[in-house]
C-alpha cells in the first residue's frame, strides 16, 4: 500500500512539473508576441491596428478619407514608408500577415508623431532578423538597438531593433521611448482582452484616455479647462472597428470606464433612451452633449452615490436646507417630481454656453420656482441661489452656477448671460433649428435613434473656438481642403450595455444631392 502511495505521489509531481514547464514557457511565447503590442502603447492615447497583407492595403487606397483625416504631410510619410520598408521583399518576408501598430504620440515642440510597431514573424531568430535588416540600416552612436534608414533623398527615419520587435519613427525620442518594458501596462491588458472579442475586422481603433490630456497639450494653446476639463481624470477605453465606406469613417465597438467615481459611470446599465431633446437646440450650435436615462427618480440614486464620492453631499444638502428655510421653497419637490429624462449642454458658435433640461410639466415648474427666482423680464428668470442645477444633474452643470433661465415648451434653458437667453428665444421662435439643417440630417441618419450619451460637433460652426484655442499647425490642418475642410460632422455616440458602452464614433461629410440639369432634357 506505501509503495502504490509513493508511486501514485511520484506520477503527480511529475505531472504537476511538466504542466508547469508547459503553461511557463506558453506564457513565454505569449509575452513576447505581445512585446510589439507593450512597446506600442506606452504613451499612446490612439493607437491604430492592422494586419499586413495586400488585401489591407488594397481597400485602404479605395477610400482617401481616413488619409484627409491625418492630413496630407503624414500621409506622405507613411505612403513612403510602406514604399521603402513594406513592399521591400526582404523585410516583408520577416512581417508578412503581422500586425502593425500605429501610435499616435506627443513628440518635442508641441508636435504629435506618428510610432509604427511591428512583432517579425515567429519563426525568425532575433539574430537572423537582425543580420537581414543590416544592409538596410545605419548604427547610431551611443544608442543602443537605434539605427537610421535612408527612406528616400530627403527622408531619413530612425529605427529600434530589439527583441524581434521593429519600431520606425521621424523622431528619436519616441523610438527611445518606445523600449521594450516587459511590464505589461494597463492599456496593453486591455486591449489584449479585447481582441480575444472582436475578430476578423478590417482595422482596430484604440483610445487610451488616460493619455488623452498628453495629446491635447500639443494641440490646443490654452490649459485644459472647461469642457475639455473631463480629459484630466478619464480613466477609462475604447475599442472601436473600422467600417470601410467611402462616404464616411465610420467607428464602431465600446467604450469602458474604468474609474468608480467618473460621471459618465453614472449612465451605466439603464436602457438607451429616444433621443429628443436635440429638437429644441438652435441652428447656431457649434457642440452639444446630451445625456439620457430612463427615470429620474432611480437615476438620482446614482447621482447621490456619485456625490457622496466627491464628498458633496453636504454642499448639496446644506443648500436644500438654506433654501427650504430662506425662501419656504423644497427644491426636492420640484427637481426630484418634474425633470424627465434627458438634458443637454451645447456651445454656439459666438462660444456662448447654455444648457436644455427635459420637463414633464414645465408650467408647473415655473410656478413653483417663483420664490428662488428673481425675474429679468417676463419670461427670463435669474436663480437667487447658486448651484441649484449642479445639486440635481451633476458635473456637466458646474459651469451654470447662477444662471439666467427661461421655461418654454416643457424644457429649461439656462444660461449665464441674459442676452444668450433672448438670442435663443428669437432662433426658437423663428423655427431656426439644428434639427431642420441637412448636414446635421444626413449625420444623425448613419447613427441609432437611441443612446445615453452623445458628443456632437459641427466643425464649421466650430470655427472660431477652434481658431482661439488650437496651435495654429492644426487649425491650419482643419481649414485646409486636403484636410478636414470637407467633413462637416463629428460625433462619439454612447449606449449603455452592462458595464460597458456600446459606441459609435462618425466623421461625416454630408454631400449635397445633384440636381439634374434641365438643359439636358430638351
Amino acid at each position: 500500500m506505501r509503495k502504490i502511495i509513493i508511486l501514485v505521489s511520484v506520477l503527480l509531481l511529475g505531472v504537476a512539473l511538466m504542466s508547469y514547464l508547459y503553461f511557463s514557457k506558453l506564457g513565454i511565447e505569449n509575452d513576447a508576441k505581445d512585446l510589439a503590442l507593450q512597446s506600442a502603447t506606452n504613451n499612446a492615447a490612439l493607437l491604430f491596428s492592422f494586419q499586413n497583407d495586400k488585401g489591407f492595403y488594397e481597400i485602404i487606397e479605395g477610400q482617401n478619407l481616413l488619409q484627409q483625416a491625418i492630413g496630407k504631410e503624414k500621409t506622405d510619410l507613411l505612403k513612403q514608408l510602406k514604399e521603402s520598408f513594406v513592399n521591400n521583399k526582404t523585410i516583408n518576408s520577416l512581417i508578412l500577415d503581422q500586425e502593425i501598430y500605429l501610435s499616435l504620440l506627443p513628440d518635442s515642440n508641441k508636435t504629435l508623431n506618428f510610432l509604427i510597431t511591428i512583432q517579425v514573424k515567429p519563426n525568425q531568430t532575433a539574430l537572423n532578423f537582425q543580420n537581414q535588416l543590416k544592409p538596410f540600416l545605419t548604427p547610431i552612436a551611443q544608442e543602443k538597438n537605434i539605427y537610421s534608414a535612408k527612406v528616400n533623398d530627403s527622408l531619413n527615419i530612425f529605427v529600434g531593433v530589439q527583441h524581434q520587435v521593429l519600431t520606425l519613427s521621424t523622431s528619436l525620442k519616441l523610438i527611445k521611448d518606445a523600449g521594450i518594458r516587459l511590464k505589461e501596462n494597463p492599456f496593453t491588458a486591455y486591449i489584449k482582452e479585447s481582441r480575444l472579442q472582436n475578430k476578423n475586422v478590417l482595422a482596430q481603433l484604440y483610445i487610451n484616455y488616460n493619455q488623452a490630456p498628453l495629446l491635447l497639450k500639443n494641440i490646443i494653446s490654452e490649459n485644459i479647462n472647461g469642457e475639455l476639463a473631463v480629459f484630466n481624470a478619464q480613466n477609462s477605453f475604447a475599442t472601436l472597428n473600422y467600417n470601410f465606406s467611402k462616404e464616411k469613417i465610420l467607428f464602431n465597438g465600446n467604450t469602458e470606464i474604468k474609474a468608480a467615481d467618473n460621471y459618465l459611470k453614472l449612465f451605466e446599465n439603464i436602457p438607451v433612451q429616444n433621443i429628443e431633446i436635440q429638437n429644441v437646440l438652435p441652428d447656431q450650435t457649434a457642440n452639444y452633449t446630451i445625456y439620457a436615462y430612463d427615470n429620474y427618480q432611480s437615476w438620482q440614486k446614482k447621482l447621490m452615490s456619485w456625490q457622496a464620492q466627491k464628498k458633496l453631499t453636504d454642499k448639496t444638502t446644506s443648500l436644500i436646507k438654506h433654501i427650504r428655510s430662506e425662501y419656504r421653497t423644497d427644491l426636492n419637490a420640484i427637481f426630484s417630481v418634474y425633470l424627465k429624462n434627458q438634458f443637454v449642454t451645447f456651445q454656439l458658435n459666438t462660444g456662448e454656453k447654455l444648457t436644455a433640461i427635459s420637463l414633464s410639466n414645465g408650467e408647473k415648474v415655473k410656478q413653483l420656482l417663483f420664490d428662488v427666482s428673481e425675474d429679468y423680464s417676463d419670461e427670463i428668470k435669474h436663480f437667487k441661489s447658486s448651484d441649484i442645477l449642479f445639486s440635481y444633474l451633476g458635473e456637466p452643470m458646474k459651469n451654470f452656477v447662477r444662471p439666467y433661465y427661461t421655461i418654454i415648451d416643457n424644457y429649461l434653458i439656462a444660461a449665464n448671460n441674459a442676452s444668450t437667453i433672448q438670442s435663443f428665444l428669437s432662433r426658437y421662435r423663428n423655427n431656426k433649428l439644428l434639427i431642420q439643417e441637412p448636414e446635421y440630417l444626413d449625420a444623425m441618419n448613419q447613427l441609432s435613434s437611441t443612446s445615453n450619451i452623445g458628443y456632437y460637433i459641427n466643425l464649421k460652426r466650430s470655427n472660431n473656438i477652434f481658431r482661439s484655442q488650437m496651435r495654429p499647425q492644426y487649425y491650419k490642418h482643419l481649414q485646409a481642403d486636403s484636410g478636414l475642410k470637407t467633413f462637416d460632422t463629428f460625433y462619439y455616440q454612447m449606449s449603455a450595455d452592462q458595464s460597458k458602452f456600446l459606441t459609435n464614433m462618425l466623421l461625416n461629410k454630408y454631400l449635397k444631392p445633384q440636381v439634374p440639369d434641365s438643359s439636358s432634357n430638351r
